[in-house]
């Protein structure tokens, strides 16, 4: 027995050597080829992406993601965004309002955002979504379009704000994540095959997620191939060539390893000019089935080489690739497993708690114009703009601009005079104001509240109404002049009728 064990040990042991012998190590000009293949696909994928996104950021920044608003929080939560013409007749547009009212901890997801074609929001897409809570509120846009209306031949791009990872988890949970990519499986072997790429992010940190369509991360085999799966991050105003990634790999004769990679390149010959290791300080996991990164933001955007920061758009883009390289022979090969389009990150997202009830001021009447100025310090939108004319008569404003918490005015073209009453509500609280417009005749007949010089039936369901819809204060309708309106002047009001 003992001579069969020594017998099994050699011929391990022979075999071992030889096979060693019969796969070459990676010299030094086979190790420098490997890395410069590897990133250069990378950098191709960071050049498309780089392209795509730099085409359609002034859209993003311009349109997408202009005057951002929403209700106080309430039972119907109300949120506005305005985009152009343009962007909403792209093909394939459609934008989600994902909103919180228990800290972050779930998400409704409400995809019936559409255009509100009204006066005064021409360009303003809304949405309202029902919550359960309204003390505070958490909320985000994701909009999407078709790259074709911007020229680009990539398919979808996805543009989202995130949820706010204020405590820097790592990794996030999944309520923490923003999905930038949706990417179609069976692209290849399901544990290099991209199905889906996610963001989040903290005051200081970046965090994303990598998620494949089987288990996260095959290594590959001692001798190859090798494999390496990539966050790339870029920012799409850069002026450079250069991409970032956080990189996950263990293999190339201890080549490959995780960190996170800087690569520049030249436009005009398409080659890699350079790559670097810029940091091995990053967290990351291979967990289930996702690659999950996060590093300090200024690892990246502290390099001369990333451009100004914050810039325009306060917002990154990001595409997944997984890479494999190996040896045939003694030549270096290299290939793309997979790789998805780009999304763009927002570093940015929404949240109210409590509320400050808005305030109307500078009341105007001129040229037939009545206006008011709203002004809300939560930024918070009115959900009621609307103003009480003659005692009975109610007409909806129309707003100039939508910026809440710098005032915004309010107007109406109406022929009138005497006393008006505005009532305003930004979803949780009202206000309101009246304005002595000037030109009153005054209440010829105490009781005559639809103001025809004559007191009948009509009058007393006119004073009936403005009681129980709470309308305001009409002096004709105050028969007993308490300064009240109550049913003591309908009995008041009948005694004159019959009387």
């Amino acid at each position: 027995m003992k001579n069969f064990i020594k017998t099994l040990i050699t011929v391990l042991v022979i075999s071992l050597i030889g096979a060693t012998e019969n796969q070459p190590v990676l010299n030094e000009k086979q190790q420098d080829e490997l890395m410069s293949q590897v990133m250069q696909l990378v950098w191709e994928q960071v050049v498309i992406a780089k392209e795509a996104t730099s085409a359609a950021v002034p859209h993003i920044r311009e349109e997408l993601l202009e005057n951002l608003c929403s209700s106080a929080p309430s039972s119907y939560f109300v949120t506005h965004a305005d985009l152009s013409d343009s962007l909403t007749q792209a093909e394939n547009t459609s934008a989600s309002i994902f909103v919180s009212s228990d800290n972050q901890s779930s998400w409704i997801q409400n995809n019936n955002v559409a255009p509100l074609n009204t006066e005064g929001f021409e360009t303003t897409w809304g949405a309202t979504t029902a919550i359960s809570n309204t003390g505070s509120v958490n909320w985000y846009l994701q909009g999407s379009l078709e790259s074709s209306s911007l020229g680009l031949d990539f398919g979808q791009i996805t543009v989202s704000q995130a949820p706010y990872n204020a405590d820097n988890s790592f990794p996030p949970s999944s309520n923490l994540y923003a999905n930038l990519v949706e990417d179609s499986s069976d692209d290849t072997g399901s544990d290099y095959d991209i199905v889906n790429l996610k963001a989040t992010y903290s005051d200081d940190r970046l965090f994303t997620s990598l998620g494949l369509e089987g288990g996260c991360c095959s290594e590959g085999g001692f001798f190859g191939p090798w494999n390496l799966y990539v966050v790339a991050i870029l920012n799409p105003e850069a002026e450079t060539p250069v991409g970032y990634a956080y990189g996950y790999g263990n293999g190339g004769l201890g080549q490959l390893y995780p960190a996170i990679y800087k690569v520049n390149g030249d436009l005009t010959s398409g080659q890699v000019d350079g790559f670097e290791v810029l940091s091995d300080n990053f967290q990351y996991s291979t967990n289930g089935n996702n690659f999950e990164a996060s590093s300090l933001l200024s690892i990246i955007t502290n390099d001369s080489d990333w451009g100004v920061w914050p810039n325009s758009l306060e917002g990154i883009a990001l595409v997944g690739v997984t890479v494999s390289a190996g040896l045939s022979g003694f030549d270096i090969t290299t290939e793309i497993l997979d790789t998805t389009n780009p999304g763009v990150l927002i570093m940015s997202s929404q949240s109210q708690t409590g509320n400050a009830a808005p305030i109307l001021s500078n009341p105007t009447y001129e040229n037939g114009r009545l206006s008011v100025v709203y002004t809300d310090a939560d930024n918070n939108l009115a959900t009621d703009h609307s103003v009480l004319i003659e005692g009975d008569m109610m007409f909806t404003m129309i707003p100039e601009t939508h910026t809440y918490s710098e005032g915004a005015m309010f107007y109406l073209d109406v022929e009138t005079s005497g006393i008006v009453e505005f009532s305003f509500s930004d979803g949780a609280d009202y206000t309101s104001l009246e304005f002595d417009l000037g030109g009153s005749s005054g209440c010829q007949l105490v009781g005559d509240a639809n103001g025809d010089a004559d007191l009948n039936v009509l009058d007393v369901v006119l004073t009936v109404n403005l009681i129980l819809n709470g309308m305001g204060y009409e002096a004709c309708s105050d028969v007993n002049s308490d300064n009240e309106l109550n049913v003591l002047d309908i009995v008041a009001l009948i005694n004159l009728i019959l009387g």
